[in-house]
């Protein structure tokens, strides 16, 4: 069995325009959160996974560019963010990043030290709860602008899902396939092989994906995540929302261009019958 989706971290400059976008589109989002390392989130909570969208809110604290220094999350996000909105990074499931770091090594990947962080997080009838984080990160040299990392939870899944924040007026569930964009897409899609993410990783190039969803005339990336695909119990339930905000019907998926999403292709498809 392949790796699963853990979270999607989704760079914006304006957190607070990117969660009113979201709930426009009918997602409950969770309160802000603040990282000790500079960076800040929300969170849109699905069946055993998130998206995280996530802006640079305190830049003072956040570390200088250095390739001497261990690779660094909130450095790696903050230069995304100077050289666009986006999909910053897959996160991927994990019960020890330790050996997941070995595996990576293994495969191909660079893979620094294992990351170790804790904060406190907030329920929704306000209470504080500890979190914490072990996070063992693949980088590829194709892929300076599309890192995978392995997110280990340290606390029990109630101290972070609730079923208030993965109700959803319009239906959403799950992730289930995260595209992304390369001009050397075949050397891109040999190394996510390599890493048991060919199932999830959708990988080609530009053209390639703009016309199997023709959503005028965008600009995907060519090194990294170019979106995911959303599934809604009920397509129904989103369109009217989605189509406001400029999505595009594609046969049976709806398509939000990436201009409309903080630089993100989102593709919305009916969750298929059991």
């Amino acid at each position: 069995m392949g790796k699963q989706i853990d979270h999607l971290v989704l760079c914006v400059h304006d957190l607070d325009a990117a969660c009113a976008r979201y709930r426009q589109l009918g997602f409950a989002v969770t309160p802000r959160a603040v990282h000790p390392f500079g960076t800040g989130n929300a969170l849109v909570q699905l069946d055993g996974m998130y998206l995280e969208l996530l802006a640079v809110l305190d830049p003072e604290i956040i570390g200088p560019d250095n390739v001497d220094l261990p690779f660094s999350f909130a450095v790696y996000n903050r230069n995304f963010l100077r050289l666009r909105e986006g999909m910053s990074m897959l996160a991927l499931q994990s019960k020890d990043a330790h050996a997941d770091r070995a595996a990576y090594s293994e495969a191909g990947a660079a893979a620094p030290e294992v990351f170790d962080f804790e904060r406190k997080g907030e329920t929704p009838d306000g209470r504080q709860v500890d979190l914490g984080f072990s996070l063992s990160f693949a980088s590829h040299p194709l892929l300076r602008h599309g890192v995978c990392f392995s997110c280990q939870h340290h606390h029990p899944a109630e101290n972070f899902y609730f079923p208030e924040y993965q109700n959803h007026p319009n239906s959403a569930v799950a992730i289930d396939q995260v595209f992304l964009t390369h001009w050397a897409a075949e050397a891109v899609e040999e190394f996510f092989s390599s890493m048991e993410l060919d199932g999830l990783v959708d990988v080609g190039h530009q053209d390639e994906l703009l016309a199997r969803y023709p959503v005028g005339d965008c600009v995907l990336p060519d090194d990294g995540f170019a979106g995911f695909r959303l599934l809604v119990k009920d397509i129904e339930a989103i369109r009217a929302a989605a189509l406001s905000l400029g999505a595009v019907e594609c046969g049976e998926v709806l398509v939000l261009p990436p201009a409309h999403m903080f630089g993100v292709m989102l593709v919305i498809a009916q969750q298929k019958a059991a």
